[in-house]
């Protein structure tokens, strides 16, 4: 009996949907190494919820206490906010990763693949961005 292949595991059918074609860019589109967003905007259904995670440079030295984590994730709202809009509800996470580093996670809602990607280019922007994953 032929049940459409649910004793196969998600991994497994995704390499074969790509191997396929399924999550090929439509023509005329360039897909090259410095394309993002391809597999995410074939993969998920939007509006979908979608969590960023950038970690951050913190402007004070060793021996200093100030608030420049908060500083950093004030950056990555305001330019969460500046794409999604004011109104947008963004939860976010901050935490201190030592004295020199930051890691700010956000979820938020998006609407497509290329409001993630517009998202990470303006993360990768900021002075203190060292990592977005």
């Amino acid at each position: 009996m032929d049940d459409g292949g649910s004793d196969l595991t998600d991994r497994f059918k995704y390499k074969v949907h790509a191997l396929m074609g399924s999550f090929d860019p439509p023509s005329g589109v360039t897909d090259d190494e410095d394309q993002t967003g391809n597999i995410v905007g074939a993969m998920l259904q939007f509006p979908t919820e979608y969590t960023f995670s950038v970690v951050g440079r913190t402007a004070g030295d060793v021996g200093e206490c100030d608030d420049s984590d908060e500083g950093y994730a004030s950056e990555v709202k305001t330019v969460l906010a500046s794409v999604l809009g004011h109104d947008a509800k963004i939860e976010m996470r901050v935490v201190p990763r030592g004295k020199k580093f930051t890691r700010v996670t956000a979820k938020v809602t998006v609407e497509s693949a290329s409001v993630i990607r517009s998202i990470f280019e303006d993360l990768d922007a900021l002075d203190g961005t060292i990592m977005k994953f």
